[in-house]
């Protein structure tokens, strides 16, 4: 196992607190790939390490994940991009997931 992943129990427990929480509005994001590869592109390039995300709310209510490449010291580089690239679920959920109905 890589060092940050961790097992589905794990990650069901932390779903659940999510949903406890927040009153099951957001149960997770769809992020495509081209938006996964463009951001490592700018990472790479730009010289960041890591990414970062915020958590935000659009003025309409939909929930959004946004990335920021990080520098080698942990300072958000704002100015290769800050990027939105996720699409809430509901509306784009695996409804058979077991992260989704939080059943192994």
């Amino acid at each position: 196992m890589a060092t940050n992943q961790i097992d589905l129990k794990t990650a069901q427990e932390w779903a659940n607190n999510w949903r406890t929480e927040q009153k099951d509005i957001v149960k997770g994001y769809l992020i495509p790939q081209d938006d996964i590869i463009t951001l490592y592109k700018q990472i790479t390039t730009g010289g960041g390490q890591d990414v970062r995300g915020y958590l935000g709310i659009k003025d309409d209510g939909e929930y959004k994940l946004m990335f920021v490449p990080v520098d080698s010291k942990g300072k958000d580089m704002i100015d290769l991009g800050i990027y939105d690239m996720t699409t809430p679920c509901p509306d784009c959920c695996d409804i058979d997931s077991p992260l989704y109905t939080l059943e192994p």
